[in-house]
């Protein structure tokens, strides 16, 4: 009887490592779960500022849809103030391209992020996540 003595104090601290280790995961998984609707978030204000800077004087002159020249600076700023959590933890948003789809009428922006600092080396995740935000373009041509 002596021999079982400390046999439940092991089993306790095996079982409550276990359980502060998943814990750990959890957190973390929830942390990159949020940076990434974090850049999502970016993405669609990006995509919104983009459809915002279209050149309106020659949509009405030719019909034509294009951007005026300091469309990636404005998608760059809305994507960055969009994305405060990760500019807390130094991460920063990048937009990687623009374009418009004249028969629909539709801007979309894709915008990249670089989470590896936010994910631990054992859990099966890539660093960068790009997403793609859509915009719908309301021009008049009168």
């Amino acid at each position: 009887m002596k021999r079982q003595r400390g046999q439940m104090t092991v089993f306790f601290a095996l079982i409550l490592t276990g359980l502060l280790l998943l814990t750990a995961v959890g957190i973390e998984i929830g942390r990159i779960v949020y940076a990434r609707g974090e850049v999502g978030k970016a993405a669609d204000a990006a995509a919104l500022a983009a459809a915002s800077r279209i050149n309106v004087a020659l949509y009405r002159e030719t019909g034509e849809i294009e951007f005026l020249p300091d469309v990636y600076a404005t998608a760059q700023s809305y994507a960055s103030m969009n994305s405060t959590f990760l500019r807390s933890r130094h991460i920063g948003v990048a937009v990687t391209g623009i374009s418009v789809d004249a028969a629909t009428q539709v801007v979309s922006v894709s915008v990249s992020a670089d989470l590896s600092s936010l994910i631990p080396g054992i859990l099966p995740f890539q660093g960068t996540y790009q997403v793609t935000g859509y915009a719908e373009v309301w021009v008049s041509g009168e």
